[in-house]
């Protein structure tokens, strides 16, 4: 890409596109910097799940802005109760003072009697199935008893409301594992089927197209394997009911002036300053809160899940679901991808094949520019598939191929030149 490029008008700048399409410098003439986008949307699933569904980056900023001045908000309410604690303990009480009336008798009043409140025994159910939500339901049955009567009624009808949508919940994704499993099983089987037929199509001994239209149909399988695996997404749970709160007077609120906090903090980078210690600040933060959370353990309803990838379980073998972390992500951003336009892998086949047959060539006469162009390869990409890799992966041999540029390779013969070359030789 040429600097023309990153000043056409039609250049997506200050979005994560225009990263990917070289506008990586402080140069950018968007109110945010591609770069700064792209940083944000690699560590920021918030953010890139909003940039993902077309949400403008002005209002991404509004909701930012929004939800800062709301943490403000919270700050000054605690700060207030504090000094509204701390002014009541510091405060003397004063002492009563003696009345100099005369005591008179006064008629007993009878004691206040509460409502009698019939408690109706709920028979405890032997649950098999161990899902979170019915802990919860357990809970929020406890917690009701402590409630008034009318209240009680009404979320008791709501939670065994939310008891029946969890039951079927638990129904749909015990029969969308399942599937989940014969989907699976299928894309593994077209996957060894699509392997078999790449490698017998460059046997070149196929009879009237037969090999040909067996890889052919063998690649659609493939591709209709991995969409039906793309498109079965996991159900999604009942939306848990909103368990009551006791109905207590609000304190009195306390103004007090605004107080930020100095620079080199993380409160202060959470406010979007850049300077160097504040910067540094909010890493360490991040540094401190990731080992925090290594240390804990996984909750088991996070399991199974791309949540659950993102809290640190990344070994399908240690996962304690039946659909790893690692999967769930995978078909997560897989299907974010998808989503966003990004348009699937190409199909892989063994490269030694492709590899031994290209050196059948160089031995025959062909140079490796006279392969790339014939098989319309580029010519480093022939060199890394007989040579190895460079840099910090210098000599290693690839292991996998793309299966077009494969069948153009197999599809390769010797010319006449070159074979005559071979013989004079």
């Amino acid at each position: 890409m040429s600097t023309l490029d990153l000043l056409d008008d039609s250049f997506p700048h200050g979005t994560p596109d225009g990263y990917r399409r070289g506008c990586r410098t402080a140069a950018c003439p968007a109110l945010i910097p591609c770069r700064t986008i792209h940083t944000r949307y690699a560590g920021d699933f918030s953010f890139a799940k909003l940039i993902d569904a077309g949400t403008p980056l002005a209002e991404i900023l509004e909701r930012d802005a929004a939800a800062r001045d709301q943490s403000r908000q919270r700050d000054k309410i605690a700060a207030r109760e504090e000094r509204r604690a701390a002014a009541e303990a510091t405060q003397p009480r004063r002492p009563k003072q003696a009345s100099k009336r005369t005591p008179t008798a006064r008629p007993a009043r009878p004691p206040k009697t509460a409502p009698l409140r019939i408690a109706t025994p709920r028979p405890t159910l032997l649950r098999t199935r161990t899902h979170p939500g019915y802990q919860w339901i357990d809970k929020a049955r406890l917690a009701a008893e402590t409630l008034p009567v009318e209240r009680a009624s009404t979320f008791a009808e709501t939670v065994d409301g939310y008891e029946a949508a969890l039951d079927r919940h638990v129904d749909e994704l015990a029969q969308w594992r399942s599937d989940h499993r014969d989907l699976r099983v299928q894309l593994r089987s077209a996957v060894e089927t699509l392997k078999t037929a790449t490698i017998a199509a460059g046997s070149g001994l196929s009879v009237g197209g037969v090999i040909e239209r067996a890889l052919q149909d063998a690649t659609a399988r493939h591709q209709a394997a991995v969409d039906e695996l793309a498109k079965h997404d996991r159900p999604a749970p009942p939306a848990r009911p909103r368990m009551p709160r006791p109905q207590t007077p609000r304190a009195p609120r306390v103004s007090r002036p605004r107080q930020l906090q100095p620079h080199g903090t993380n409160a202060c980078r959470a406010r979007g300053c850049d300077r160097p210690e504040c910067i540094e600040a909010g890493r360490e933060y991040h540094r401190q809160w990731m080992a925090n959370r290594k240390e804990q353990s996984i909750p088991a309803e996070h399991h199974g899940t791309a949540y659950g990838y993102q809290l640190g379980c990344k070994d399908r073998d240690q996962c304690p679901a039946e659909i790893s972390c690692a999967d769930a992500s995978l078909t997560e951003e897989r299907r974010r991808r998808r989503e966003a336009g990004i348009a699937p892998q190409a199909p892989r086949v063994p490269a030694d094949p492709v590899r031994r047959h290209v050196r059948q060539l160089m031995a025959s006469g062909m140079t490796i520019l006279e392969i790339a162009d014939r098989a319309q390869a580029s010519k480093t990409g022939v060199k890394v598939l007989l040579y190895g890799r460079s840099g910090a992966r210098k000599g290693e041999l690839p292991g996998e191929i793309e299966a077009a540029k494969a069948q153009r390779l197999l599809a390769l013969q010797p010319t006449a030149s070159a074979a005559q070359l071979a013989r004079s030789a």
